[in-house]
């Protein structure tokens, strides 16, 4: 037999075996396509171009990453299901008599023509629809589009060959499997896993136990930097407990089941539970997988368009002026550097709309009942952080007219809660005259209050006893003392443009009079905002996509394994006494519970992930927790629909293999 003799059959029986094959090929050719595209980006240089271009290329660089990995895991998976399909086909051709060299031989020549289509179309998909791809970044990051056709040959070479790699690595393990395999085994390899599974307790139980623990460490994880460190920890507990529980865990209820007498010997109770039993044994990888897929698709999307849509928020609490001016002098140096920021924007033909200059101590202290210590001694936990401010500087912020003695203090808490009706500092009491609330976005000082960790402000009476406050802290901190600091924040009414113009001139002024400041301006941080949360939005959309046609995919051949199996099955349970309405009806109840059960356990994944995930935001700058819950709930609507309607359209195929004859 020739070579072009296993050409012929290799497309023989990609055509016969189509049904299994188009969504296998559409999905390499889909991957290839993706991979191409956000590599490409990745190496353009016309987005490196764009203001703010820079830090999206390095999302897109870790995407590529992602999308590669992702190629090599899936399409290694997916064709697991190909190949078990085709086993019986080899069976039989080794039975007839060829040889298992031979098979590798049918099999090579399909894998090449795969490869080959797959990589010609994927790659003519990737380079006309990268032009797209690129308006669409443009269009997040408010640049103008450019002109030109952007053709990177390096992004080419990378796809040929990743996927090459790819494609040879599934071929040798397919072949590998056929080899040590016996015609018997691949004849029957279709049906393999018949005999009733066995209960794996030890499996249940640890699963039971990595879900619980996961589930523990998101809702009892409350400090931040605790909550991105052990992030990964709680997701790899939560995918082991997902796999162990489907495989084992369902398994084991079912028999439960079994043993309750009066429950089992039921009509409609005895089919469904013996059914289930064998359709968790063959399904439940796919199941939990798919589980796990829409958990990340859930999370990705959910996350990135928190960060999307409440960017202005994010922008607000973090610059609450067009213009800041954070410094770190001497007394008398800070009265010069506000009126040399006055005679900049004067020059400038900037009027400040509002405008705030004040003066404050920062520092780190550690609760012991009412005194605040400034040095951390035996037992004492996470400090506190402590901004001290007069009476007249949180009059000017707030538009009060509050008034002090020497022993009295305004004290105002950020994210923490205090009942202090006194205060001790540095040996002297001060009674809280009253509690105020938060005066100002924590962001405003530098070196000041965290965000996410919060801290105290302190509100005493004037300069002279903030004065007397500063030597006691210096007493104690010595060389490592921080001096008073300054904070300059204005609001202007002026254009984008003139604005961006006076923020070179700004960190000009600075670094010429040598102050030791730092300048933002608003409007240029807004473009670096757009850039990074654009660009992980970007991101999101393009992952969450893969992560959906994984989905669909696993549930298509999902459907037509137990559209196969059920075929016989539906058979037997006639010749046995049901009629076809108990039959149809026993068959679509243990479809229905167990296409429904991964999306049930990634919803209950992703709230009981809410907490660590929105705590880690926080630590992000996101502190609308009322917008992620409803942008969390929002993807997990949108995308249960879209789980119902892929469930609808894959049904007919499945109904189609049982109904034929």
């Amino acid at each position: 037999m020739t070579n072009f003799f296993y050409a012929r059959l290799s497309l023989h029986s990609l055509r016969k075996n189509r049904k299994i094959y188009v969504p296998y090929l559409l999905t390499c050719i889909v991957t290839i396509t993706m991979f191409y595209m956000i590599h490409s980006l990745s190496e353009n240089g016309s987005i490196a171009a764009m203001h703010g271009g820079s830090t999206l290329q390095g999302t897109l660089n870790f995407g590529s990453v992602v999308v590669g990995l992702f190629a090599v895991i899936f399409l290694f998976y997916t064709n697991s299901f190909v190949i078990k399909h085709r086993k019986k086909e080899f069976g039989l051709y080794n039975v007839l008599g060829m040889e298992k060299r031979h098979l590798g031989l049918l099999l090579l020549f399909e894998t090449v023509f795969l490869w080959l289509f797959s990589l010609v179309l994927g790659l003519a998909f990737g380079v006309l629809l990268d032009k797209l791809m690129y308006l669409i970044v443009a269009l997040i990051l408010r640049s103008d589009y450019g002109a030109g056709f952007f053709l990177s040959w390096k992004s080419m070479l990378v796809t040929l060959a990743l996927f090459s790699a790819i494609f040879i690595g599934i071929y040798l393990l397919s072949f590998v499997r056929i080899r040590i395999s016996q015609p018997i085994e691949l004849i029957k390899g279709e049906n393999q896993g018949e005999k009733e599974p066995k209960t794996r307790h030890l499996m249940a139980i640890v699963g039971a136990i990595c879900l619980v623990t996961g589930y523990a460490l998101a809702i009892l994880t409350k400090d931040s930097v605790s909550a991105f460190e052990l992030f990964f920890v709680a997701v790899l507990l939560v995918i082991l407990g997902t796999y162990f529980l489907f495989v084992a865990g369902s398994i084991a209820l079912l028999k439960l089941l079994k043993k309750n007498k009066k429950f089992y010997y039921k009509t409609n109770h005895f089919t469904s539970v013996s059914g289930m039993t064998y359709r968790m044994k063959q399904n439940s990888v796919g199941l939990a997988s798919i589980c796990i897929l829409f958990t990340m698709l859930l999370v990705t999307l959910s996350t990135t368009t928190s960060f999307m849509v409440g960017r202005d928020d994010m922008l607000a609490q973090r610059y609450p002026y067009d213009v800041i001016v954070q410094a770190n002098t001497t007394e008398s140096a800070n009265s010069k550097l506000v009126e040399d920021i006055h005679a900049l924007l004067e020059e400038n033909g900037l009027t400040p709309d509002r405008e705030v200059a004040c003066k404050y101590l920062p520092f780190q202290a550690f609760q012991n009942g009412n005194e605040l210590i400034a040095k951390r001694e035996a037992g004492m936990e996470t400090p506190i952080i402590l901004i001290v401010l007069t009476a007249d500087a949180y009059n000017r912020i707030t538009g009060e007219n509050k008034t002090l003695s020497k022993d009295e203090m305004l004290l105002a808490e950020s994210k923490l809660e205090y009942d202090l009706s006194t205060v001790r500092l540095f040996d002297r009491d001060y009674s809280v005259k009253e509690k105020v609330d938060p005066f100002v976005p924590d962001a405003f000082f530098a070196n000041g209050v965290s965000q996410v960790l919060g801290g105290l402000y302190l509100v005493v009476s004037d300069d002279i006893t903030l004065s007397e406050i500063y030597g006691q802290y210096q007493s104690v901190y010595g060389e490592n003392a921080l001096s008073v600091q300054l904070s300059y924040g204005a609001d202007v009414t002026d254009s984008k443009e003139k604005q961006l113009a006076f923020q070179g001139m700004l960190a000009s002024m600075l670094r010429e009079k040598n102050y030791n400041a730092r300048a933002f301006v608003r409007a240029a941080q807004a473009d670096q905002y757009m850039s990074a949360y654009g660009g992980a939005f970007f991101l999101g959309v393009y992952l969450g996509f893969l992560f959906l046609m994984a989905t669909i995919l696993i549930i298509y051949y999902k459907q037509i394994s137990e559209g196969y199996e059920d075929q016989r099955r539906f058979e037997i349970m006639q010749k046995v006494g049901m009629s076809y309405a108990e039959v149809k009806k026993s068959i679509n109840s243990q479809i229905l519970l167990v296409f429904f059960m991964p999306l049930v356990m990634a919803g209950i994944h992703v709230g009981f992930a809410f907490p660590m995930i929105n705590t880690i935001m926080r630590m992000l700058g996101l502190i609308n927790t009322k917008l992620f819950a409803l942008c969390s709930l929002g993807c997990f609507a949108l995308f249960s629909i879209v789980y119902v309607i892929v469930y609808l359209l894959t049904a007919k195929v499945y109904y189609r293999i049982v109904k034929k004859k």
